[in-house]
């Protein structure tokens, strides 16, 4: 196990450097990012087998970090936090973190976990890193977040990017609006015409306005799908 690349995301240049030493000195390949930014982009570039990750961050907090990186991979992400509150656990593990782990308990826990997540990761097939989505008309770029439609960048709100790679990572596939609000949102948002609303701006901004040929589907009682131009003809005529 020794030698396995973790990448550190924390924006307390103290404890980064610290938990950076600890890593190698207990035989791993560390690697440290102080903001969400640069931990996507050194994501792609380190291809760590385990993320640590602290939850509270400035411009992009720990859970949006999470929520890219699972765009990207299935590599095991472990949170770090300096509260234990049952809240940000949740939804901390929903957003796709594997673990939680409160700051401030020492290192010898944070390392068990590391290393029975990396156990149980190399009993299963490595998944290559996918840095970005294209399909000849939309592409999706996972590490600077970017997005463009037929060649020329568009400019998305957080929420309206968060979205289209959800729909996209689904691609074929109806996505309900409660599983889109949970992903997105997060657990305390009920209402799916906040849903409908964004869904809406999206799909202007992407020029999803072809009625017989929409590149956003909603499906009554099953949820929003995302449909390739390839499994239609007409959308680069339209």
């Amino acid at each position: 196990m020794a030698g396995e690349r973790i990448l550190v995301v924390d924006d307390a240049p103290d404890i980064l450097e610290a938990l950076i030493t600890t890593l190698d000195h207990s035989g791993f390949e560390a690697s440290g990012s102080p903001d969400g930014r640069s931990a996507l982009r050194t994501f792609y570039e380190f291809q760590p087998q385990l993320v640590v990750l602290d939850l509270v961050m400035p411009a992009m907090s720990g859970i949006e970090v999470c929520r890219q990186l699972r765009a990207m991979s299935d590599v095991p992400i472990v949170f770090l936090s300096g509260v234990e509150d049952i809240d940000q656990k949740v939804e901390a593990l929903r957003a796709g973190g594997d673990d939680f782990v409160v700051k401030g308990g020492g290192f010898v826990e944070l390392l068990a976990r590391i290393e029975s997540h990396l156990r149980r990761a190399s009993t299963m097939a490595p998944t290559p890193i996918v840095d970005r989505f294209q399909d000849g008309f939309l592409d999706i770029n996972f590490v600077t977040s970017e997005v463009a439609v037929n060649g020329a960048a568009i400019d998305l709100t957080p929420i309206e990017y968060r979205l289209i790679t959800e729909l996209t990572s689904h691609a074929g596939s109806p996505v309900p609006p409660t599983d889109l609000l949970e992903r997105v949102w997060g657990p305390d948002y009920q209402t799916e015409n906040l849903v409908k609303w964004h869904m809406s701006r999206l799909r202007k901004k992407i020029g999803d306005t072809d009625p017989h040929n929409k590149l956003i589907v909603t499906r009554r009682g099953f949820g929003y799908v995302y449909n390739s131009p390839q499994s239609f003809q007409g959308l680069n005529a339209a």
